[in-house]
């Protein structure tokens, strides 16, 4: 049987081909998926509530032209005489919009309990596979852009500038220059708390005024 599946994934395509092509990341992402030195090791899947295991190997095939990945698995029945086999051909296609177009075409065949399965039984156990291997693929990716890519701490913002404070501007003096001086003696009730020489002095101004008006007149 044929299945064929077309996922978005987050970044440019050359991102998701980069981690793709490392076989050990498309190992671990692969679920039910356990391989060893040499590309031998396990497969478990559950086909009609009956858990299966397959031993076998695991091979990659890349085409840098292109971007064309190809995975190609083979295995026995860990408990049986059954046998699966499993090709996988990857399509990479950026979209406008900065996201990836990954294209997956499954080819599976086989043997023993595999092939007494019915189509719609073997469909489900290949799309949730795949709908797993998508969701760790899009966290991987999106982690590998986090890393790449941190987010910036904004700035603090600059405090908004205070308008400096103002205060009341005294009016310029007038020139006093010109301004008559005049000596005014303190009224009655204040002159006991005066100092007895500001009384004096006071006095003795005011009788040189008198005095000097009086020699004036004379003349």
């Amino acid at each position: 049987m044929t299945v064929i599946e077309t996922f978005t994934l987050p970044g440019p395509a050359s991102a998701a081909w980069e981690l793709l092509v490392d076989h050990r990341a498309v190992l671990g992402l692969t679920p039910g998926l356990t391989v060893g030195p040499g590309g031998r090791g396990t497969l478990r899947i559950v086909l009609a509530s009956h858990s299966l295991t397959y031993r076998g190997y695991a091979r990659q095939h890349i085409e840098e032209e292109g971007r064309h990945l190809t995975w190609t698995l083979s295995g026995k029945e860990v408990r049986g005489t059954g046998r699966a086999h499993a090709e996988v051909r990857a399509r990479f296609r950026d979209n406008p919009e900065g996201s990836t177009d990954l294209r997956l075409t499954v080819l599976v065949e086989g043997r023993g309990r595999l092939a007494d399965a019915s189509p719609a039984e073997l469909d489900r156990v290949v799309k949730s596979i795949l709908a797993k291997f998508r969701r760790a693929l899009t966290l991987e990716l999106e982690g590998t852009t986090a890393r790449e890519h941190p987010t910036a701490v904004p700035e603090p913002a600059a405090a908004t500038a205070q308008p400096e404070p103002s205060f009341p501007v005294s009016p310029t003096p007038p020139d006093r220059s010109s301004s008559r001086v005049e000596i005014v003696l303190p009224a009655r009730r204040w002159r006991r708390q005066l100092p007895a020489a500001v009384v004096l002095a006071a006095v003795t101004t005011g009788v040189a005024v008198l005095l000097l008006r009086r020699s004036r007149q004379r003349r």
